[in-house]
C-alpha cells in the first residue's frame, strides 16, 4: 500500500542525499560536531517550519528539564520523560507529516522531514531524548552558519 500524503514509507530508508544522521549510540561530540555538522548540510528550510519544529521541540525539554529539577534517579527521570513528554515528542511525527501534505502553502522538504521522523523514532529514553534535542540544536546552528535557511 502506498503512503498516504506526508507520510514517510517505513520500509525505506532515507536516500543517501538526506541520511539521517543522528545515532543514539554515537558519541555525544559526534552527535554535536561532525555529524551535526554533516546533516546540517543535507538540509534546507524556511525559517518559520525550523521555528515551528526546533521551537517545539525546545518547549518540550524546557519542560522535561524543569520537571526533573534536582532529580538524580535516572529510573524517575525516564518516567517522567515516558508518562509527560514522550507522547508529545512523538506527536511531532504527526505535525511534520501534515506539513509534509500536498496542496499546503509551503510543503516541508523531504530531507527534513526524514531528519525529524526518524531521528524522532530512534529515541527510545530519557537520555537519548536529550541527545536528539541537543543534535537538533546543533544542526540548527549548522544550518545557519551555512546558509540552509531562507527567508521565504
Amino acid at each position: 500500500m502506498p503512503p498516504t500524503y506526508g507520510q514517510l514509507p517505513a520500509a525505506n530508508p532515507p536516500t543517501n542525499a538526506s541520511a539521517v544522521l543522528f545515532d543514539p549510540a554515537r558519541t555525544e561530540k559526534e552527535l554535536y560536531d561532525e555529524l551535526a555538522e554533516r546533516q546540517a548540510e543535507r538540509l534546507e528550510i524556511n525559517s518559520s517550519q525550523l521555528r515551528r519544529f526546533f521551537g517545539e521541540v525546545k518547549d518540550l525539554f524546557r519542560q522535561f528539564t524543569a520537571l526533573i529539577a534536582g532529580e538524580t534517579d535516572d529510573q524517575r527521570k525516564d518516567a517522567v520523560y515516558r508518562q509527560k513528554i514522550e507522547p508529545r515528542f512523538k506527536m511531532v511525527r504527526s505535525k511534520v507529516a501534515y506539513a509534509m501534505r500536498k496542496g499546503g502553502r509551503a510543503p516541508l522538504r523531504r530531507e527534513f522531514a526524514e531528519f525529524l521522523q526518524q531521528g524522532i523514532s530512534r529515541v527510545t529514553d530519557h537520555q537519548q531524548f536529550t541527545r536528539f534535542v541537543l543534535h537538533f540544536e546543533a544542526v540548527v546552528g549548522f544550518m545557519y552558519g551555512k546558509e540552509k535557511v531562507s527567508n521565504g
